[in-house]
Parts: structure tokens; sequence; C-alpha cells
């Protein structure tokens, strides 16, 4: 869902002849695994890993879920900051009697572990909201997950995390925000309104159900939700300043009458810009306008 982006490999053939069997046929060489099925079998060497398995895996969980829905356009935009996985994702799951839900969140960390944990947000939210739960709901039950999970493989992970229902009929948007700071919702005349958090880090606080809370807003036809993880915010030049979310408001704002694929290759071109080569985070942007 994130990054259209493929890894390619090429290889020089020696062009000679080699004996095999009855015919001869040119050496072939096989192209280099990607770094995270290595990394598995060197943590794993017990493990017989399906490299095509593996990444038919990445590609379901990082890949591409463009497909249309009623009443909702929406265009993303990704890059990692290592790799070819990360602990940022965007999901668009659409369910049960047109209903459509739009999750983000950024783990801490990178690389394989973060990804890992990325997948179990993705579909521990596609469960939750399928069986019924408001954002508000779904958010608390996640957070248990999570606390187990870390239990369970003695991690210490957690993750900043969006979600947000759509209602089409009612052009109404229910959302949780646990600690996202670039949740925008821009209405057609212009009006931009912040999202502002309303519950904490997912897998941090054990028992404390009570401060995971929702809220609502009204989307009309043409209304932008602008979702980005840390990693556009907290993007650092050379000398260390930070891009914050006027920046990002204004970009959105400049192209906001723009389609969607523009806006977000629009935010993830002022966040290089600003950044440099500097960037250390993945960068994951959604851009969703109500139609």
């Amino acid at each position: 869902m994130f990054s259209d982006e493929t890894a390619t490999s090429t290889s020089e053939a020696t062009g000679q002849p080699v004996a095999s069997g009855f015919e001869t046929r040119p050496e072939q060489t096989i192209p280099p695994e990607p770094a995270e099925l290595s990394l598995i079998r060197a943590e794993h060497p017990y493990l017989n890993v399906d490299t095509s398995a593996a990444q038919a895996l990445v590609d379901t969980v990082f890949g591409g879920t463009q497909h249309r829905i009623p009443r909702l356009r929406y265009a993303t935009a990704y890059k990692l900051a290592e790799g070819h996985t990360g602990g940022d994702i965007i999901d668009v799951f659409h369910y049960d009697n047109d209903h459509v839900s739009v999750g983000v969140a950024d783990i801490a960390g990178k690389g394989t572990q973060a990804a890992v944990h990325a997948a179990m947000i993705k579909y521990g939210l596609r469960a939750f909201v399928s069986n019924g739960l408001m954002p508000e709901k779904a958010i608390r039950a996640l957070d248990r997950l999570y606390l187990e999970n870390n239990a369970c493989e003695g991690t210490e992970s957690f993750a900043t995390v969006f979600l947000g229902i759509v209602d089409s009929t009612r052009r109404l948007l229910t959302y949780a925000n646990a600690a996202l700071e670039c949740v925008l919702v821009v209405h057609p005349d212009g009006e931009l309104v912040r999202l502002a958090p309303s519950a904490p880090l997912v897998g941090v606080f054990e028992d404390q159900h009570h401060l995971f809370k929702q809220g609502f807003v009204n989307v009309g036809e043409g209304s932008l939700l602008v979702v980005a993880t840390d990693g556009v915010t907290e993007a650092r030049n050379r000398i260390g300043k930070t891009l914050g979310l006027e920046t990002i408001e204004s970009t959105v704002l400049e192209h906001r009458n723009e389609d969607e694929t523009t806006i977000a290759q629009a935010l993830l071109q002022t966040v290089e810009r600003f950044a440099d080569d500097h960037r250390r985070d993945d960068v994951a942007i959604i851009v969703t306008r109500f139609l």
C-alpha cells in the first residue's frame, strides 16, 4: 500500500559455455536476495526460507492496494529509510456495505522487526473494524494486542496510529488518533482543521483505556484528509532543524485543488528537498478526497 518502488539487480554473464550433460548452456548467475531475507537466514539458520513466499508477503503487506471505492479517491507516497520494508504502514480497507477505514501507523524502529509489527497493526485493525468496532474501541483493542505481543516476544515496541472510519452517507469521519502529529482535514473553502491526538501511544500504557477517545469531523464533497507519519514532520536538514507541521500545512493548502497524487508527491518532494539526503526515518503519506 505504500510504494511502487521495486529493487532491481543486474548481473554479468560470462558468455562462456559450460558442459552440462549432453548439451552446453551459458553459465547462469543468481541475483542476490533482498537484505531482509538474508537477515532472517542469519538470525534463524534452522529455517528453510522460501524466497518467493517471503517476497510475496512483503508485497502483500507493503504493496499497492489501490482500488475503486465509492465516494472516495486516494493516493499514497512512501519512502523507506533502508531496505525493502519498514515501520510505516498505510491501509485503506473497504468492507461491509461500503464502510471504509483509513489506517496509518508509525512503528518505533526500522527494518524487519518494525515491518513485522506493521503487519500486525494492519491486519489487527482490519479484524477489529470488520467486527464492528469503532475507532476508539479498535485502538483500545490494538493497544491490548500490542502490549500482549510485547510481553510474549520480550520486545519494547510502540507505535503512533491513526484510524478513521468513513460514513459516506452521513459525510462523517469518526477517528481515533493515537499520538500522530500530522492529521489534517481541508475543506473545499480552504479551511484547515488539525485532528489532534485523542489517545496516547499504542503499546505503552497498560490498563489505561480511559485515555483512549475518538472524535468526529464532517467531510463534505471535495474535502481532503491528509495523514503523514513522523518521518515527514520530524525530517531534519543538515543543521538539525525539523521541517515542522506548518510547512506541511502550507504545501497542502497550496496544492489542495490538484489531484491527490500531485498533492502526495508535492509533500514527499518538500520533505526530500528539506532533508537534502539527511532523511533517517521512513516516510508515509496518504491524501484522501471525499467525493
